[in-house]
């Protein structure tokens, strides 16, 4: 049985079948309108993705059929990955000139910023060598020269650190906490990483000013925004932060926030919602934070109805 699923495994990715299956399928399903999540499971695209963003431009992925985002992107369209989240985000990065995104993984988010704001600057933070390469891969693919990658992660002090993840060259989580691995992988590989705070890297390379941070590390993002008070102080940026339940960084998230006059809004499908508090949900991982000031443009009735700068 095992050698059964090993060969259709393997013929599924293999080409020119997973091109010829997996357009053919696209089509039919485009053409009907219908859906089918067991496609979406199964049937993972192979080569070049490629989708089109609200502006008209056109973003481009590729994957060895490894990559669920690049998947989902290719059966759901451009904002079928994190669809309470990448709308949103689209729409405040044609504003942000500067924009970090730590954790880039394979830059799906970098490459959205750039597409929206062709004028704007991304920094794309991705500690893992395999993934780092895809991610490369993938702004050369898009043509673009204004996205920056760092091969390196982020966290609240300078210097290198143990970087934990699974066996797999593209593993679906990796994280600076083993605290965090050790709950979800059970092969556990580690390497050692530069670690750079934000603060440091702006200084270095001359930020003046930042608009917009996304952070995805996988429990340790109140670490990433420890290192960074002092943009937080001076910017003000808006910040989308995956928050993960049972992590015990709500609380420290909390305590680099309030004093800077934060709002905090979870991202689910109804639109954002205002919260009192940064709790971790099981269904939804996002939240904007953004400060006071601008609270009026994007929140009515805790629903997101227009966006006006």
């Amino acid at each position: 049985m095992y050698n059964i699923k090993h060969f259709l495994k393997r013929l599924r990715a293999s080409q020119p079948f997973n091109y010829l299956a997996t357009s053919t399928v696209h089509g039919l399903l485009t053409v009907t309108g219908l859906h089918s999540e067991f496609i979406v499971k199964h049937l993972h695209r192979v080569g070049t993705v490629k989708c089109r963003l609200p502006n008209g431009r056109i973003l481009y992925l590729w994957s060895r059929g490894d990559d669920w985002i690049s998947n989902q992107i290719y059966w759901r369209g451009w904002n079928g990955y994190e669809p309470e989240t990448v709308s949103l985000f689209f729409q405040l990065a044609r504003y942000a000139h500067v924009t970090l995104d730590v954790g880039a993984f394979i830059g799906f988010y970098a490459l959205v910023a750039v597409h929206a704001n062709p004028s704007g600057r991304v920094y794309a933070f991705e500690p893992m060598p395999f993934i780092y390469q895809r991610l490369q891969r993938n702004v050369r693919l898009n043509r673009l020269s204004n996205i920056h990658c760092i091969a390196g992660a982020v966290g609240d002090r300078d210097g290198t650190a143990e970087f934990f993840h699974g066996g797999v060259e593209l593993p679906s989580s990796s994280s600076l906490s083993f605290e965090f691995i050790h709950r979800f992988v059970k092969d556990i590989h580690s390497s050692i990483v530069p670690v750079v705070t934000l603060d440091r890297f702006a200084r270095d390379i001359g930020l003046d000013r930042i608009d917009l941070i996304k952070i995805d590390t996988e429990s340790t993002e109140s670490q990433v925004l420890q290192g960074g008070r002092e943009i937080l102080q001076r910017d003000r940026p808006t910040i989308f932060c995956e928050v993960l339940g049972g992590c015990g960084s709500e609380r420290l998230l909390e305590e680099i926030l309030n004093p800077l006059g934060y709002y905090y809004y979870l991202l689910t499908p109804d639109g954002p919602v205002l919260c009192d508090r940064i709790e971790g949900h099981p269904r939804y991982l996002n939240y904007l934070f953004r400060p006071l000031v601008l609270r009026r443009f994007l929140i009515s009735s805790n629903r997101l109805r227009f966006i006006r700068f």
